[in-house]
């Protein structure tokens, strides 16, 4: 006799864990889209406002991997200046394409899950969101494990011989004392999921007020330890007029490739800005310029570091492993115990923003009857643990040219995101209709999945696969592994392109007639209603399934059009 699922006690069980978890309201298909992590934040945790995302960002700029960037350029070939300049472009589109993504959040006050319901579909959504979940995971575990490093190093600075207990986890990879130090920043890691978001940001106040001095001292004490800067700010470009221009594109598109995930998860951030505006500018000049002067002190102090041990060290926790390993003064100690207290803190900070918070999201999307923003966070950070990323790590060549690869896939995602809502909708959207499986709401597409949206997904990934293949070893013509330099640009590009033509072609519904949403705020009181049936202030996010979006939605064109008037 074949078992039924539809009669079983493991059936009932998951229909009354559903029904617990969700408002009675909903229908069984819509409770696998709600919960109130999903809902358009309330205006009482609308908390984020400029100088909250000034902070953010300049915290976020001071992290391991972008102190490596310029340097990774002269590494290959580029004269210092030259791969400062690189870092600048790249970090300038970076922000360009991040503000860009991240409108709809401020505006809207929703999520990267919930908005690619715009352009994937209700169901389509889920692709997008399970591959930013992987990588969340995934990054996850390697941003932790140099957070330990970090940690490791202040325990070496206070007891030296922190590095000779005995070893008892060779088999697994490490040594015993270095995966301690990834523990303890686990555990630390863990006490800051704990916070809900809007109150993150006084994290990352803190940050940016320790990170940057420490920094700061880090560079001082190269320069006085070495005399100067050393020889490779002298050094001259070795490349002929190909190559050259080769290694400039790549060191640009390097950037691109290390904001691929921000890029795309950048609406968990600016839904809760005070105003649709709030994060614009912070975003647009405190990146370039936060990124560009961390990479600078990287380059300086990579340089320095050759006129100190004959060779040029990049990565900042190397070099302060040998300032211990060479001396043991309590001067140098202490030095090195507060440059990696500023590091340990920023890699907190760069995990949580880039990958626990986007982990929570995106695991809330695919089970919200189950999962909420903490307990996705969670699961990411018990993925991470899991996935002993020390033992990824050990081949780093590899491993960091296949997530750089990665990149491809989320540089596709962006670029349909982007053209639905700037071009398509022209800055509309009907939010009551992204929490509801109505066969004729305008996000329903073809049984919840538009085909528009990936379509123009997979021209932007097909013109890169070959080159993708090749990142990560297999053999692949030259003229592709050329192509794969520029890979996240024209993915993102060739997307939004195919997304225009495909809906010109095939047009979509409910779309603005012009750009909208600079008179959103206007009507932001509107969007609150739809969140709480009375009081705003005081009361619980309801369903959004109840609420009339015809009524709503008529409502902010006519506000729109009286907006337009007055204006005028």
């Amino acid at each position: 006799m074949m078992w039924n699922y539809k009669n079983s006690k493991l059936s009932d069980f998951v229909q009354r864990w559903i029904l617990l978890n969700a408002k009675s309201e909903m229908t069984m298909s819509e409770r696998f889209l709600n919960n109130e992590d999903l809902y358009p934040v309330k205006k009482r945790f609308r908390l984020w406002d400029s100088w909250n995302y000034v902070a953010f960002w300049l915290a976020d700029a001071i992290n391991v991997n972008t102190w490596m960037i310029a340097g990774t350029a002269v590494t290959s070939g580029l004269a210092w200046w030259e791969a400062w300049i690189t870092v600048w472009v790249g970090y300038t589109l970076s922000a360009l394409i991040l503000a860009a993504v991240g409108r709809a959040g401020s505006v809207y006050h929703i999520s990267f899950p919930v908005l690619s319901r715009s352009s994937f579909g209700i169901w389509g959504s889920f692709w997008p969101i399970l591959n930013r979940a992987v990588m969340a995971c995934i990054w996850y575990g390697v941003q932790a494990w140099i957070g330990g490093e970090c940690v490791t190093l202040m325990i070496r600075s206070i007891w030296p011989s922190f590095s000779h207990i005995p070893d008892t986890m060779s088999k697994s990879g490490t040594k015993t004392y270095q995966w301690l130090g990834f523990f303890i920043f686990w555990l630390i890691s863990n006490v800051a999921i704990w916070f809900p978001v809007h109150q993150l940001r006084h994290l990352f106040t803190v940050k940016s007020f320790l990170a940057p001095p420490a920094a700061i001292a880090f560079l001082i004490w190269a320069l006085v330890k070495a005399h100067g800067a050393g020889d490779a700010i002298h050094s001259p470009t070795t490349l002929n007029r190909w190559d050259h221009g080769w290694a400039v594109v790549s060191g640009i598109v390097s950037c691109l490739n290390n904001f691929a995930t921000l890029i795309v998860n950048n609406p968990d951030f600016t839904r809760f800005a005070t105003t649709p505006n709030a994060p614009l500018w912070p975003q647009i000049i405190t990146i370039p310029v936060g990124f560009g002067i961390t990479t600078l002190i990287g380059v300086l102090v990579g340089s320095a570091s050759k006129s100190i041990y004959g060779e040029n060290i990049w990565n900042p926790l190397d070099l302060l492993s040998n300032f211990l390993n060479h001396s043991n003064a309590h001067g140098v100690r202490a030095g090195v115990f507060f440059i990696a207290t500023g590091l340990c803190l920023a890699q907190l900070g760069t995990n949580i923003a880039a990958n626990t918070v986007s982990a929570g999201n995106d695991l809330s999307a695919l089970f919200p009857a189950v999962i909420n923003i903490r307990r996705g966070a969670y699961i990411a950070s018990i993925v991470g643990i899991a996935m002993c990323p020390w033992n990824l790590l050990s081949s780093s060549n590899s491993f960091s040219s296949s997530l750089s690869a990665y990149a491809v896939f989320l540089s596709s995602f962006a670029g349909v995101m982007l053209a639905d809502y700037y071009v398509v909708r022209k800055g509309y959207l009907k939010v009551g209709s992204l929490y509801t499986t109505d066969d004729k709401g305008p996000y329903w597409f073809f049984h919840g999945i538009s085909f528009r949206g990936f379509i123009s997904y997979i021209c932007g990934l097909v013109i890169n696969v070959t080159g993708l293949a090749g990142s990560v070893g297999d053999k692949v013509p030259q003229a592709a592994m050329t192509m794969s330099k520029l890979a996240y640009l024209i993915g993102i590009l060739v997307s939004f392109i195919a997304h225009v033509i495909i809906c010109t072609v095939f047009p979509v519904t409910e779309c603005g007639s012009k750009y909208m949403d600079e008179h959103f705020e206007e009507t932001d009181h509107y969007l609150l209603q739809m969140e709480t049936p009375t009081d705003i202030e005081e009361t619980e996010g309801v369903p959004l399934s109840t609420f009339d979006t015809e009524k709503f939605d008529s409502k902010l064109k006519a506000d729109h059009v009286h907006s337009s008037e007055l204006k005028v």
